[in-house]
């Protein structure tokens, strides 16, 4: 059995880990004072699949409490909200991903600050001490009052390629993934900073491999496993190159223009497109979207290769 990570196993996010570990070795401290109070509230913000549960999850680890999970969409009422609260036995930690999408942040303003859940005018429930983790991809979205509620705010940011690297290398060898140094370097480059696309890429890899029978992951495997599925240089799929080659088409294109073409609502090509402005692919202006010159060379790029079989 492999050992639980701790925050000396998360690669990169220096800040968001040094936060948090001064946080638990202060909690620690104030166990012996009169003054002790629960962890502190916390708000774990960044992009999608770069770690905000992991830390979630490492903190209540690390504190040694019961760690109940819920999805703010989930929460559609504020009777949602007061029974996942009432739930919670003294020191537990309540996570709640994408906070920003919860509707009846007001239930939880008292609840975080007085630890009571009000319930009419004048009835009010008292909960046992606990910690609110909240994590968000849109910490703007969340209310002023609700942000101004968490004491702690970890930020977390996309990998450098090194960090990639490091990261595939730690997951495969976590999950008993055999893997050569080259095809470990593929995944990673493949990946653009975002460790979930990573394991699934590196999980998908391991089955082309095992379906040729090899004792372990190579290039080779990497690529084909990429060109079955229609992944391309950037570890973008199918959909997504129809979004880029649909501007290299049209030119300057509205976000309703290219939801409509791509058949997919707009709220979701928003977020895909997060990626192409980050990493310099595309800008958006008042007039729509347009390839930059990266862009271009990217999709020519892949263009060039997408005849070649990969080697293996």
């Amino acid at each position: 059995m492999s050992t639980p990570p701790t925050f000396d196993h998360v690669v990169g996010q220096q800040s968001a880990v040094r936060q948090l570990k001064t946080a638990v070795d202060a909690y620690f401290h104030s166990r012996s004072l009169a003054s002790y109070q629960p962890f502190p509230h916390t708000l774990i913000t960044g992009p999608s699949g770069t770690g905000k549960t992991l830390l979630s999850e490492l903190i209540a680890q690390e504190i040694c409490v019961n760690l109940h999970v819920e999805l703010a969409q989930n929460l559609t009422s504020q009777e949602a909200v007061r029974a996942a609260l009432m739930s919670l036995e003294p020191e537990d930690c309540i996570f709640i991903d994408e906070i920003h999408e919860l509707k009846h942040q007001v239930t939880l303003y008292r609840a975080v600050e007085e630890r009571k859940l009000f319930i009419g005018k004048k009835h009010a429930v008292d909960l046992p001490p606990f910690t609110l983790i909240g994590a968000t991809t849109h910490e703007y979205k969340l209310s002023r009052s609700m942000r101004d509620r968490f004491l702690i705010h970890a930020r977390l940011s996309h990998y450098s390629p090194t960090e990639m690297v490091h990261i595939v290398n730690q997951r495969a060898s976590r999950s008993g993934i055999l893997m050569e140094p080259d095809a470990i370097r593929e995944v990673a480059n493949r990946s653009r900073g975002v460790p979930r696309i990573a394991v699934r890429l590196l999980e998908a890899s391991q089955r082309v491999a095992n379906a040729c029978e090899a004792s372990q992951a190579n290039i080779g495997h990497v690529r084909r496993m990429c060109s079955e599925a229609e992944i391309d240089s950037l570890g973008f799929d199918f959909i997504e190159q129809r979004y880029l080659k649909n501007l290299r088409e049209e030119g300057t294109v509205r976000l309703n223009m290219l939801a409509s073409a791509l058949g997919i609502p707009t709220k979701s090509v928003a977020t895909m497109e997060e990626d192409f402005v980050r990493l310099g692919l595309v800008t958006k202006s008042d007039k729509g979207r347009m390839l930059t010159p990266k862009g271009v060379e990217h999709l020519v790029s892949n263009d060039e290769n997408s005849s070649s079989k990969p080697a293996g």
